[in-house]
């Protein structure tokens, strides 16, 4: 059974000098917990160096389950998809040298991301890296500019998530011109946009055994693709940014709104997902509820000690869940 923590929680476990005991009592339960690189990305952030190095130390221990940056995964799922429905597309001899010199980054137990992370180490520079920032605070806009188009939509947030619905632009090749799935829209941009730069994350761990520049080439069939073809349950991190997205979009948006969507891609890599965050909390919920697919319970958890006494009594009890 496996348990994600939100930074938060990893926050509190760490102010609390808790970390060894939710590892033995993990341990004692046959309980897995599983780290993302998203919250050691969001704990990086903190302002304060100390309370930062804490948390990072902790995030760093060889006790967790390490996840493939989300990234990877939601690539990993578009691609299966390309494959079965558009196999032109698929390189017939793919060089995986370079995919699999940056996987290793990432799966090493020396030298790569965790190590550099643990100990403070920048990572090299990329045009990715460069550019993170810049992305960071258009996605806060992007968030503002989504809340300004929901508000036309009624009945609004209550609409059960797998009938919301976005109308494309007027003459989009590929496009039937009937309502699509809200989520299938904010994905084919992203995946269209990132595709377009060749240092992207999204390209490097595609390309190569996609052809991107045909993918490209071929607008019509892309954006059938996207817009009539993939399905959810095969794609569920496609489904479950557009669904936050659409739910973030009725609250205030703050600096940790696109976090948050970032997070919601992880809802189907454990069985329990644990946050302080109240928002976080109830729409992962209505994403359990009413996604085409399975995803973890989520619980939320009391702020600083009271909360590490909750999550440690739940691992201790996985099992009555």
């Amino acid at each position: 059974m496996r348990f994600f923590l939100d930074t938060n929680i990893w926050s509190y476990i760490a102010n609390e000098n808790a970390g060894s005991e939710l590892a033995m009592r993990a341990r004692a339960a046959g309980v897995e917990i599983v780290v993302s690189s998203a919250v050691v990305d969001e704990v990086q952030q903190l302002p304060v160096p100390d309370a930062r190095r804490k948390v990072i130390r902790l995030l760093t221990e060889n006790d967790w389950k390490r996840l493939m940056p989300e990234v990877f995964s939601e690539c990993s799922e578009v691609k299966a998809e390309i494959i079965r429905l558009r196999p032109e597309w698929v390189i017939a001899k793919p060089n995986m040298r370079e995919f699999n010199r940056v996987r290793y980054d990432w799966v090493r137990r020396t030298g790569g991301f965790w190590d550099r992370a643990r100990r403070e180490i920048d990572s090299p520079p990329t045009n990715e890296s460069v550019r993170r920032e810049q992305e960071e605070n258009l996605a806060v806009e992007q968030s503002f500019a989504i809340r300004e188009r929901l508000k036309k939509i009624r009945p609004g947030s209550e609409t059960h998530l797998q009938h919301v619905g976005h109308i494309p632009e007027t003459g989009t090749p590929g496009w039937t011109g009937k309502p699509v799935h809200y989520w299938r829209v904010p994905s084919l941009h992203m995946f269209k946009s990132e595709l377009q730069i060749y240092e992207s994350a999204i390209r490097e761990w595609l390309d190569s055994e996609i052809d991107v520049p045909a993918m490209l080439s071929s607008t019509e069939s892309m954006n059938r693709l996207w817009l009539h073809e993939l399905d959810p349950a095969a794609v569920p991190r496609q489904w479950l940014r557009g669904s936050f997205e659409f739910l973030q979009a009725w609250h205030k948006v703050t600096t940790g709104t696109p976090g948050d969507s970032r997070l919601a891609t992880h809802l189907v890599d454990a069985e329990v997902i644990i946050s302080a965050d109240k928002n976080f909390v109830r729409f992962a919920e209505r994403c359990r509820e009413e996604a085409p697919f399975k995803i973890g319970k989520t619980l939320l958890a009391k702020a600083n000690r009271a909360g590490v006494d909750e999550v440690l009594q739940w691992i201790s009890n996985a099992n009555t869940l």
